[in-house]
């Protein structure tokens, strides 16, 4: 895994940051409630599951230079239709789209939808790993520059 972290930091400078659409997606699932809690001793605990039926709910957006490109909300988990219908028409020639190695996004005519509209796919961030997360610095000045500022 350091190598394939190495490469993918060495290669970064070859790509041209305003071209890049990094894909990503964050879900929730109706069943992520808890399944039990606390009362006090001799009161019965009530709860509720919203819908009484398990739901996933998918987000998925390409953030780039440019803005948010292609976000949509799925009903359900992300799948290869997702490419076709919602990605690819947003794309232009010479754009890097960047995925990471969910399963979804190697599925099958994945690459092909998107090399047909002219772009790149890049399927190569590294597995996950806490050294490629952004420092409490940086974030913090994430924050700063979009207008954010510590209360005191």
């Amino acid at each position: 895994m350091a190598a394939a972290r190495a490469a993918w930091w060495d290669s970064q400078g070859a790509l041209n940051p305003v071209r890049l659409i990094f894909i990503d997606e964050t879900w929730i699932a109706t069943n992520m409630i808890r399944g039990y809690g606390r009362s006090p001793r001799g009161e019965r605990l009530v709860g509720a599951v919203p819908y009484g039926h398990w739901k996933t709910t998918t987000f998925v957006a390409g953030p780039g230079c440019d803005g948010l490109t292609a976000s949509f909300v799925i009903d359900g988990p992300i799948n290869g239709e997702w490419f076709e219908k919602v990605l690819a028409p947003t794309l232009r020639p010479g754009d890097i789209v960047i995925l990471d190695n969910l399963g979804a996004h190697k599925v099958a005519g994945v690459r092909a939808t998107v090399e047909a509209r002219g772009a790149r796919l890049l399927l190569c961030l590294p597995p996950y790993s806490p050294d490629l997360n952004p420092s409490t610095d940086e974030c913090a000045n994430y924050f700063a520059n979009a207008g954010y500022r510590r209360s005191s």
